[in-house]
């Protein structure tokens, strides 16, 4: 299963990862990214690209 981590002090609550992601797994929430649905991760990267604070983490 994939492990999606989103260092909390790290995201300044932008939305470019939840833009970013075509599965829908990533949502903002209280200003912060949440993964909702990480059991739909594909691992394809794209939100720990767009993420430019480097906020998130994805590990198989």
């Amino acid at each position: 299963m994939v492990m999606i981590t989103v260092d909390l002090d790290k995201c300044t609550g932008c939305g470019a990862c939840v833009d970013s992601c075509q599965h829908r797994i990533l949502e903002m929430q209280d200003g912060v990214c949440v993964p909702m649905k990480p059991e739909m991760c594909r691992f394809c990267m794209l939100c720990v690209a767009a993420c430019k604070p480097k906020a998130i983490s994805v590990e198989v």
